[in-house]
């Protein structure tokens, strides 16, 4: 990759149109390549950017730094099978008693990989636009679950929150105050802002970042845990998330080479293609291809995401 290319790859996201014939509403591109980092902002953009769903990839993340923290003896005992129920129930208000049985039965990994048995997609955007944010987490343990946890895959934002809530609750402390000092600053990631839904992060949605930012944390994962030389996460913890976990059933396969949302780890979608992505909604990317040594973002606000796709899937095929 160097500067020619990259300002062709900036030509293509500003001359492409979506289905209404509009040009895309794009906020950024990114893209590093081995030690060549190149940043264009459309339109002269200074804003961070609501980075949507790609805040699931940055709680996994946070995830497994508790779990190593665990380890290490600095918390209590925290792993993937640790059960979420006894340190969250004291914050809600459960009266549908069917869903006890379920309930106690999930763990941290069903939250992770969205498998903790509804059958409909939760806190997204469309099912609480009346609710009071401080009502969420009653919410969702009331909704009814259907599934055994861990039998059934459907991605939602539900899972996410309520990780958002039990690592808070068990670590006692605010949780973006940990995220900030244990993942961002070691990323040199100033000035994010994470929304909260009542007491906790938003989880699944509403953190906010530069493009810089959503290098840095390809990065990351890129490297097997390590930034600039130093170890920020195990190596086996960025190969457990990045290591098909579900399979979406329901993936439309047909339309993309590379982008394709076949599977699942933990808060990353896996395609066949040997590489890994983060997504959001209205275009947010952070797409890593560990063959090319290569990490691609997107910025956007964007409904029709197709041209965005088309063009990353471009982008893999024929220019790195």
């Amino acid at each position: 990759m160097n500067k020619q290319i990259f300002n062709q790859l900036v030509e293509m996201f500003k001359t492409n149109v979506d289905e209404n014939n509009n040009h895309l509403q794009m906020h950024s591109l990114a893209i590093k390549q081995d030690d060549d980092c190149f940043i264009y902002r459309f339109n002269q953009r200074i804003e961070p950017s609501d980075v949507r769903s790609l805040s699931k990839t940055v709680m996994a993340l946070v995830t497994g730094k508790v779990i190593e923290l665990s380890r290490q003896g600095k918390y209590s005992k925290f792993n993937l099978n640790t059960l979420i129920f006894p340190t969250i129930k004291k914050c809600v208000n459960l009266t549908n008693k069917e869903n006890l049985k379920y309930l106690e039965k999930i763990t941290i990994k069903h939250l992770l990989t969205h498998t903790i048995g509804y059958e409909e997609k939760l806190l997204m955007r469309g099912d609480i636009k009346d609710k009071d944010p401080f009502s969420y987490l009653d919410y969702l343990v009331n909704y009814p679950i259907k599934h055994e946890p861990g039998t059934l895959f459907l991605y939602s934002n539900a899972g996410f929150y309520l990780l958002s809530v039990f690592l808070q609750e068990f670590l006692n402390e605010d949780l973006f105050d940990f995220i900030k000092r244990e993942l961002f600053e070691p990323l040199d990631i100033n000035n994010a802002q994470w929304i909260k839904y009542g007491n906790y992060l938003a989880g699944a949605t509403r953190l906010w970042l530069q493009p810089d930012d959503l290098i840095k944390i390809g990065e990351l994962l890129l490297n097997s845990g390590t930034y600039q030389g130093k170890q920020i996460l195990p190596q086996s913890w960025i190969k457990e998330m990045t290591t098909i976990q579900e399979y979406n059933l329901n993936s439309d396969l047909s339309n993309h080479k590379h982008l394709l949302y076949y599977a699942y780890g933990y808060g990353i979608w896996i395609s066949k293609e040997k590489l890994f992505f983060a997504s959001g909604t209205d275009g947010q990317y952070i797409v890593v291809v560990p063959d090319k040594k290569v990490v691609i973002i997107t910025q956007a606000q964007q409904k029709d995401t197709k041209p965005i796709k088309q063009i990353i899937d471009d982008i893999i095929e024929n220019y790195l």
